[in-house]
């Protein structure tokens, strides 16, 4: 099963280790944190995260996308995937969370089966 493991850089990596001890073809996944963060409310960087993820998304072709935590990188991606009908999967502290994004992330995402 191929897989990637969206969010930020230190947890996507270490579940993505994880993963592959387990024999699962797993790519960890963070957009390049921006150079100007802007306003801290501002959607800029979700929205540089949803183009990023989009392309890794068409050149690797998953079988699945498991969210590591609830950061906008975890959000873009569980966004992506579930348009392009992809199997979304995501750690409890993703979807859990009591973030905004968690709490979409929770609705987004099709199982809780994962360990973090």
């Amino acid at each position: 099963m191929s897989v990637i493991i969206a969010g930020n850089p230190s947890s996507a990596s270490a579940l993505a280790e994880t993963l592959a001890r387990g024999g699962t073809e797993a790519r960890a996944w963070s957009p390049e944190p921006p150079e100007d963060a802007g306003d801290p409310g501002s959607s800029a960087p979700l929205a540089r995260a949803l183009v990023s993820f989009d392309a890794q998304v068409q050149a690797t072709k998953p079988e699945a996308v498991v969210l590591a935590d609830d950061s906008d990188a975890a959000l873009a991606a569980a966004l992506v995937a579930t348009k392009l009908l992809i199997t979304v999967e995501a750690v409890p502290g993703a979807s859990e969370a009591a973030s905004a994004n968690g709490r979409l992330i929770a609705q987004l995402a099709g199982t809780y089966t994962l360990a973090a």
